[in-house]
C-alpha cells in the first residue's frame, strides 16, 4: 500500500516495475528510476500537483541480501512526506510501498493531581459535665433565686433547723410576704422545681397560706373549681425561671 501526501491510496503503483538483471549498481539505479517514474505517473493520474519532487534513497537492512528504500514525496511549499519501502530480497520481486506509521500520541508523564477538597471542621461530641461544673451551676441558680427575694425572706436560707425555718416562714407569710413552701421551707432546688411545674402546665402555684390546687391543670372534677392558668389568685407564686436569666446554664437537669 502506498500513500501520497494528499491521502490517495493504491495497491498497484509498482505493478509495472521490474528490476533488470545487470550489475548491482546498474540494477539499483534502474529500479529507482522506474520507481520514481511510476510514482510520478500515479500522482499525475490522481490529479495531484505535477511539481511534486520524488527522492528515493537506499537504507541499510538488518537482513543479509535484502535492500530497503526510503521514498520522499514533497512539494516546494510543504514538509516532505516519507514512505518506507520494506526489505526487498535482491530486488527479485516487485516492491510494495507502505505508508509510514503515524507518531504515537505523547503519554503524560504524571497523572493530573486530584482536586483538593475543602477542609471539614471536626464535629465535637457532647462532653458530659464534671461534678465541679454541675455543683457550680447549682450554686449559681440557687444564689440567683434567693437574691431575687426580699431581704426578710432571704433570712430563711440561713436557718438550718427545719422546725425553726417553718415557724419563721409562717410568720413572714402572716406579715404579707409570699412564701414558696416547697423551695423556701422544704429546700427544693429552685430551678428544677420551677421547670417541673412548667412541665405539668402550671403558670402559678399557691403560697404557704393558700389552699392547694386540686385538681391540677387539665383535670376537672365535679364540685371543684378547675385550675385556671390565665387567672392566678392574688398573692400566688408565679411559675417562671426569670431568676436564671444571664446564667447561661446549658443543662438545667445536670
Amino acid at each position: 500500500m502506498v500513500s501520497s501526501i494528499h491521502g490517495s491510496h493504491s495497491s498497484s503503483i509498482l505493478s509495472g516495475v521490474s528490476p533488470h538483471q545487470t550489475t548491482p549498481s546498474g540494477s539499483m539505479a534502474s529500479f529507482t528510476d522506474q520507481l520514481a517514474a511510476q510514482l510520478e505517473q500515479y500522482l499525475a493520474k490522481s490529479g495531484n500537483n505535477s511539481n511534486l519532487e520524488i527522492d528515493i534513497q537506499t537504507t541499510p537492512s538488518q537482513n543479509s541480501g535484502v535492500r530497503q528504500f526510503i521514498v520522499t514525496v514533497k512539494t516546494p511549499d510543504s514538509t516532505p512526506a516519507q514512505a518506507a519501502v520494506p526489505p526487498n530480497p535482491a530486488a527479485s520481486a516487485s516492491p510494495s510501498l507502505t505508508s509510514a506509521p503515524a507518531p504515537a500520541s505523547p503519554t503524560p508523564t504524571s497523572a493530573p493531581a486530584p482536586a483538593s477538597s475543602a477542609p471539614v471542621a471536626p464535629v465535637q461530641a457532647n462532653v458530659p459535665m464534671d461534678d465541679a461544673t454541675k455543683a457550680a451551676q447549682s450554686r449559681a441558680e440557687i444564689e440567683a433565686y434567693w437574691v431575687a427575694q426580699p431581704p426578710a425572706v432571704q433570712q430563711l436560707r440561713n436557718v438550718p433547723d427545719f422546725g425553726a425555718r417553718s415557724a419563721m416562714a409562717q410568720q413572714l407569710a402572716d406579715q404579707g410576704y409570699t412564701i414558696d413552701k416547697a423551695i423556701m421551707v422544704w429546700g427544693w432546688d429552685p430551678m428544677k422545681t420551677m421547670l417541673t411545674r412548667q412541665m405539668y402546665g402550671y403558670t402559678w402555684v399557691p403560697n404557704i397560706n393558700q389552699s392547694s390546687v386540686s385538681p391540677g391543670p387539665g383535670f376537672a372534677l365535679a364540685g371543684q373549681t378547675p385550675y385556671d392558668p390565665s387567672n392566678p389568685p392574688p398573692g400566688s407564686i408565679a411559675v417562671n425561671t426569670d431568676f436564671m436569666n444571664g446564667l447561661n446554664i446549658t443543662d438545667p437537669w445536670a
